[in-house]
Parts: structure tokens; sequence; C-alpha cells
């Protein structure tokens, strides 16, 4: 699989931009702010470790919810992009509800 790169803001104590960056192994968020924890800003979600993902809302923005099989749960606000996203998350075998 290509790498495939959606353009995001996660949301953490308000929406912090950055980037998903999907691969063969993981979706992993980036960003370069440092107002926020350093665990946070190369944040590795590996398929394995995903139990499903799901269409949310951040105030009245379009969200996904990134449901960790941990217990974690990210959320992050996509401007485009989403549904290919959730189409990406189900070839890899996670439960998606959108």
């Amino acid at each position: 699989m290509k790498k495939e790169m959606f353009i995001v803001s996660f949301c953490y104590r308000g929406l912090l931009g950055g980037e998903i960056i999907a691969d063969d192994q993981a979706i992993t968020y980036k960003t370069g702010k440092l107002t926020i924890p350093a665990e946070y800003r190369n944040l590795e979600m590996r398929y394995t470790d995903i139990a499903y993902v799901y269409a949310d809302k951040a105030a009245f923005l379009p969200a996904v919810s990134v449901h960790m099989k941990n217990g974690s749960n990210y959320k992050f606000v996509f401007f485009f992009g989403r549904k290919k996203f959730f189409e990406l998350m189900k070839s890899q075998g996670i439960a998606v509800n959108s």
C-alpha cells in the first residue's frame, strides 16, 4: 500500500492541526505543535491495536473517533477525506460505524 495522508485536527484541549499518515502497519498522527505532550506529537496507532472507528462530531465539525483495544480513544476532525479514511480502515479489517 502506498502511504496516504489526511489533513486533520486532533481534539486535545482544542483543535491541534496536523496530519494522519497511513501505511501498511499503522496510522500515525503527526504535528509540530509544542503545546501538547510529546506522546501525542507522533501518535502511532497500529491497525492490530485499533478496535473500531466511528463517525463523530467535534462541536459542529465532522470528526472520526479511533477507539483502541486498550480503551484509549482519539478524536480527529477531518476537513476532507473522511469517507476515504473509512474505506482504508475497512480494507485493514477494522470495524467502521459511519
